[in-house]
């Protein structure tokens, strides 16, 4: 094996060049790199999802958005129109009501008048079966002025009053028979309450008929007993109608107030939950100033905009499973690429063998991107065997990738040689040398990974290693001391009585970095040091030369480790081609 690894003396004038050349400002790639630690990453899949979702999200929420405002005025303007339909048609059924009533009381005027003759109550008895259950008729005196023959009677209706014989108040129709005498048509509530009935379209709503806003003289549902008449108050106040969520219509509370829009109505809570009435205010015939109405559950009268709220939540809970299934997509996009990125982290560690092989795509792309990975994960793989792979791994650690990495440090350096390597290969084969080797070299450098130590080189049969670079290891010593004693014991217990090692151990100042070519570049030590480790190796066959592993350090290696350790001294040695003699300890 090839021992003069740099001629010995002061090496420091070609290490200063050396130094010199490489002596550009470095950027400190610990900082570096926390900084790039630190940075806030999102994940593709996140992000393809995230935009994927976000985009759906604004586009149809506008879209839906204006479908909802849009239905809302539609269905808000039916409602409105379905309203103004079921009020104006209440009114028409009052008026009718009233029209019908006086047509009839002018026929019995106009039939009075042409008997010539006094017209009296039996006259009246044909006509009280023509008249709505519960009205009746009767002759009195008139407080009308005369109207003048050739004019059409004038039909007087005053407001409710209480009436002996009814039970209720009674609304009364005036009608002049031409002479001293009055028509009078008594109608009492029940007939308004049969009205109220023929205005009733729908079971879900109850209509009612206000004299004024205090005053009822119809709330469908509420008893007739309710309505009895009193001579002070002939119709009930509203108020007092506790059987009817009407009688809290105008009362002040909280979430209480006007219906907007284009009809009148009022939206207010009940004991069973919020009502809404719809009204208007008759202003002429008979009825001007009654309110007519209908009363309705809130719910129930915006059961349009209920659907279109239905369709909004419904539109709503749609969008957002869109999302929810874009952001898969987009996490399924991302998964690849997450893939890729763990099987290149291993790659980083050149950890081959843990490298996921990419498995194929349909997307063009990533399919591309997928084999180039595969094949250059194959190709490193292949590249790795001639290269020091945990040495690489470290200086990729260590932030130390960049070319002319030189510097100079105290290091353990460590040499080991097959002994009688040389007579015992003359006998074997060419593959048999090989797989020799190749057990002896997996056996020396399990001991040096296992102290954390670093191949430098394979020298023929022999092995260099060291300690305390590219990481720094302030006990260097003492990891080579221990990766040696390891080393020794494994050969000692090895059944081949012709495996034979010696090592040199050697501790002192050296160069470190990358030595060479822009072409080919060895991250190496060279100075003294390693001459020195190298001559101790060698030593190592006059001081036993039958031990199965022999192990020698310099003073300068065992100063470096803790007291009490179990050295044997052999004094000062003069080595090869060396002026001063060197204190040596057998360690193994």
């Amino acid at each position: 094996m090839q021992q003069d690894i740099l001629p010995p003396g002061d090496s420091s004038s070609g290490r200063g060049k050396a130094l010199e050349k490489s002596g550009v400002d470095q950027p400190d790639s610990d900082a570096v790199m926390e900084t790039s630690r630190n940075r806030f990453r999102l994940p593709v899949g996140i992000a393809l999802g995230l935009v994927f979702s976000l985009l759906l999200v604004v586009i149809c929420g506008i879209i839906i958005s204006y479908m909802a405002s849009a239905d809302r005025r539609i269905a808000g303007r039916l409602l409105d129109e379905q309203a103004l339909a079921v009020l104006k048609g209440n009114e028409a059924t009052l008026k009718q009501f009233f029209q019908k009533q006086e047509q009839f009381l002018r026929s019995i005027a106009v039939h009075a008048s042409a008997s010539g003759e006094q017209f009296g109550d039996a006259d009246l008895a044909p006509y009280l079966r023509l008249l709505p259950d519960g009205a009746m008729l009767e002759l009195g005196q008139t407080g009308l002025s005369e109207t003048p023959g050739d004019e059409k009677p004038i039909v007087a209706w005053a407001p409710f009053r209480y009436k002996e014989g009814f039970s209720t108040a009674v609304l009364v129709a005036e009608l002049g028979l031409g002479d001293t005498r009055s028509l009078f048509a008594f109608y009492p509530q029940p007939v308004f309450a049969g009205i109220a009935d023929q205005m009733s379209w729908e079971g879900r709503q109850k209509v009612f008929l206000l004299e004024s806003r205090d005053k009822a003289i119809v709330v469908e549902g509420v008893p007739e007993n309710d309505f009895a008449s009193r001579p002070q108050s002939p119709l009930p106040d509203l108020a007092d109608l506790k059987n009817t969520p009407l009688h809290l219509i105008w009362k002040d509370q909280q979430q209480a107030h006007n219906m907007g829009g284009e009809v009148d109505g009022r939206v207010f809570p009940g004991e069973r939950g919020m009502f809404t009435a719809i009204f208007s205010k008759v202003d002429e015939g008979p009825a001007e100033g009654w309110i007519v109405g209908t009363l309705y559950q809130a719910d129930q009268f915006g059961a349009a905009l209920d659907q279109t709220r239905i369709v909004l939540y419904a539109a709503i809970v749609a969008l957002f499973v869109g999302a929810l299934l874009s952001f898969m997509v987009g996490r399924m996009l991302g998964r690849p690429l997450r893939r890729l990125a763990h099987s290149a982290a291993e790659l980083r560690q050149l950890n081959f063998e843990a490298a996921e092989r990419l498995p194929r795509s349909r997307l063009a792309e990533l399919d591309d991107v997928n084999q180039a990975f595969n094949g250059s994960v194959g190709a490193l793989n292949a590249f790795a065997r001639y290269v020091p792979r945990q040495l690489v791994s470290r200086l990729i650690e260590e932030g130390m990738t960049s070319a002319r990495n030189i510097e100079l440090r105290e290091m353990t350096i460590v040499f080991a040689d097959l002994a009688g390597f040389t007579g015992l290969a003359s006998h074997l084969s060419a593959e048999e040398t090989a797989s020799y080797l190749n057990g002896y070299f997996e056996t020396v450098s399990d001991a040096i990974a296992e102290s954390q130590g670093t191949i430098d080189k394979f020298l023929g049969d022999g092995v260099m290693a060291f300690w305390g670079a590219p990481s720094d290891q302030p006990d260097h010593a003492a990891m080579a001391i221990k990766a040696v004693k390891s080393l020794a014991e494994r050969i000692n217990q090895s059944p081949d009585i012709d495996l034979r090692v010696r090592i040199g151990v050697h501790t002192g100042k050296v160069v470190v970095g990358d030595i060479g070519t822009s072409s080919r570049m060895n991250y190496t030590v060279i100075g003294d040091a390693v001459n020195v480790a190298a001559r101790l190796q060698e030593y190592g066959k006059l001081v036993d030369p039958d031990a199965k592993a022999i192990a020698l350090a310099s003073a300068q290696t065992m100063a470096h480790l803790p007291e009490g350790a179990s050295t044997t001294s052999l004094g000062p040695v003069q080595l090869r081609g060396r002026d001063d003699p060197l204190s040596v300890f057998r360690i193994a």
